[in-house]
């Protein structure tokens, strides 16, 4: 059952409120650091010798054994949503003068200065129930557990606030403010001149923390300011650390496969809430206390949470999916709208007589009109299956998890990459550019469709140009204009594609602009390597060396080649975006991922790429 944590009116003098400032997420008569490593239990919850595990918006939770600092004063300011609130600021509205720990939370007792008109206000809005308490600390005070388990968090301040565990690190020139205005001694807060100072900020969940500097040190870059972050909580190392929130994913679609699944471990559990919120994955409930049983925590979202993040790694690290549009197929085949022939302009007199007043043959402004036209997108399966043994799960699935997650990610994504770039749908006798002595074998996966160097170098061989030498900007350049101009002409819209001879070769050119060299010009865009007349070059590992024809064949392929490509003359469209699962066959003691995408890549005509090859490298 959850627990609420609204503030209540007491029976005693006006202004008197009590509620929880604190909730236990697990049971006050169960020491956590005594937890077994694997928890048994049933596939539908999430248990720990019959405990739950409830989160905060944090993904933390507080414990009987969170050393609260109960000793540290007698009373404690209480504040309006942490001071910041627009109007109200670090006003003190009340003083905290009891807090007892019992089975359900720390239980918290607060008067309210009713002499002050806006406490009224507050008052009103605590008999409407609509406030909670929200416990505030100092970053360099909290010690909390990589699995979320908050160790360490001394009360400096409780807050009224419509929106608990929210912004639950205080602004030190607020709390310097409230301490003040009831005579507190700051001490034992650390808050002397060479100690941590704070300035109030959001993250990007909108979530405040406190941004920890010295005297000394001013704003600093974005990197080195999440690194000054990092040392205002003292992290508690777990057998998990070395993995990230897409390994511990794949670990759990591995391990629920198991024969023998009740659950994985409260550890595990934790490690892997911890993680996913701290990546800013969505998939966490949006309560004050977020319920971790495993129906609720696990089994609805891991395995479509992992095949999304694996198609965003796609979209984000690989070289060629990202430089093309993309669209989601409603159908298929899928028929995409697109720009056909323009309107005509003319040349036309001033109107000067009413007859031109029509809008027939008399209007000195003749009629044309605005072409239309579509291509059609169908999409096809790309797939890959892998069996592993039970004993794998078993025994190696911790330390061999990031490495394996790597393989098979990168499988299925650097397969994307190479059908855009080598698909050739040619199945029969000699002729397909990835096999041009031999029919291809007809599970090849760039029989799916058909890729950027198969417009220049088959469906409209006069964009090819054979170099049969070393690279220079002319021939680059004679090369780039096999295309019409008015795609020729746009840098912005054009992408180099090479391999690694090619680039090789390139390095060689005086007029090649490295990216290290680019200044303003350079990107962060995975692959690109520099720049030739503007136009951004990326080298791609998918990309294969040839014979002297620009195909592969069997025998030495030493030739390199270098694909123009007009990007917006391209879409890709995807039925299915990756989709990874993982089965138990039991006759086999042994498991099998699967990963599939269904996905389409088309072009508008046949002049929005050309090509150089035959490149000695």
């Amino acid at each position: 059952m959850k627990v609420e944590q609204t503030v209540k009116m007491v029976d005693a003098p006006a202004g008197r409120i009590g509620g929880y400032l604190l909730v236990w997420g697990v049971s006050p008569h169960r020491d956590e650091d005594s937890a077994p490593h694997e928890v048994g239990g049933s596939r539908g919850e999430h248990v720990a010798g019959g405990q739950q595990i409830r989160r905060d918006l944090q993904g933390e939770y507080f414990t009987p054994q969170t050393d609260v600092g109960l000793d540290w004063y007698e009373q404690r300011p209480v504040l309006y949503h942490h001071g910041l609130d627009g109007a109200l600021k670090a006003a003190v509205i009340g003083v905290i003068d009891t807090l007892k720990p019992d089975e359900t939370g720390l239980w918290a007792e607060a008067q309210l200065d009713l002499r002050k008109r806006y406490v009224r206000a507050v008052q009103r809005l605590v008999d409407q129930g609509v406030l909670s308490w929200s416990s505030g600390s100092l970053p360099h005070l909290v010690e909390v557990g990589a699995g979320g388990r908050i160790k360490r968090w001394p009360i400096v301040e409780g807050s009224l606030t419509p929106t608990p565990a929210e912004p639950r690190h205080s602004s030190v020139q607020t709390l310097k403010s409230a301490y003040k205005s009831l005579g507190l001694d700051m001490s034992r807060l650390g808050l002397g001149e060479a100690a941590v100072t704070s300035d109030q900020t959001k993250n990007s969940k909108g979530q405040s923390m406190t941004e920890a500097t010295t005297n000394a040190i001013k704003r600093l870059p974005l990197a080195d300011e999440r690194e000054a972050l990092k040392l205002n909580r003292v992290a508690v190392g777990s057998e998990y650390d070395s993995l990230d929130a897409l390994d511990m994913l794949h670990g759990y679609m591995l391990l629920r496969s198991a024969k023998s699944f009740h659950g994985v471990s409260e550890r595990y559990s934790n490690a892997l809430a911890d993680k996913v919120n701290r990546a800013q994955l969505k998939a966490t409930k949006a309560d004050e206390l977020a319920y971790s049983t495993q129906t609720g925590f696990g089994d609805e979202w891991a395995p479509d949470l992992w095949s999304q993040q694996i198609w965003h790694k796609a979209r984000q690290d690989n070289t060629i999916l990202p430089l093309f549009q993309s669209i989601e197929m409603p159908s298929n085949p899928f028929e995409l709208p697109i720009e056909g022939a323009d309107p005509t302009v003319y040349f036309v007199p001033e109107t000067q007589d009413e007859a031109h007043l029509t809008l027939g043959a008399g209007n000195p402004i003749p009629d044309s009109k605005i072409g239309s036209g579509k291509v059609t997108l169908n999409a096809k399966k790309l797939a890959l299956r892998v069996g592993f043994s039970s004993e794998l799960v078993e025994d190696a699935v911790i330390p061999v998890l990031n490495v394996y997650r790597e393989q098979a990610v990168r499988a299925i994504t650097d397969a994307i990459d190479n059908v855009l770039l080598n698909g050739d749908t040619t199945t029969t006798g000699t002729g397909n550019i990835n096999s041009d002595n031999a029919a291809p074998a007809a599970t090849a996966k760039y029989l799916a469709l058909n890729g950027l160097r198969h417009l220049p170098l088959v469906d409209k061989s006069a964009n090819a140009l054979n170099l049969n030498g070393a690279p220079t900007l002319a021939k680059l350049r004679e090369a780039r204009f096999k295309m019409p101009g008015k795609y020729a002409a746009r840098p912005s819209d054009l992408a180099w594609l090479v391999d690694s001879g090619a680039y090789s070769a390139l390095l060689g050119l005086s007029e090649f602009l490295t990216v290290d060299k680019a200044g303003p010009l350079a990107t962060a865009q995975t692959g690109q390597i520099g720049f030739v007349d503007g136009i951004p070059v990326f080298v791609s590992a998918e990309m294969p060396l040839t014979q002297a024809d620009g195909k592969v064949a069997s025998g030495s392929n030493t030739k390199g080649q270098a694909v123009c490509v007009y990007r917006p003359g391209w879409y890709v469209g995807y039925r299915r975006k990756i989709a990874v699962s993982v089965d138990y066959l039991s006759y086999y003691d042994s498991y099998q991922l699967t990963a599939t995408v269904r996905l389409a890549f088309v072009h508008f005509d046949n002049d929005v790429a050309s090509c150089l090859y035959n490149i000695t490298v």
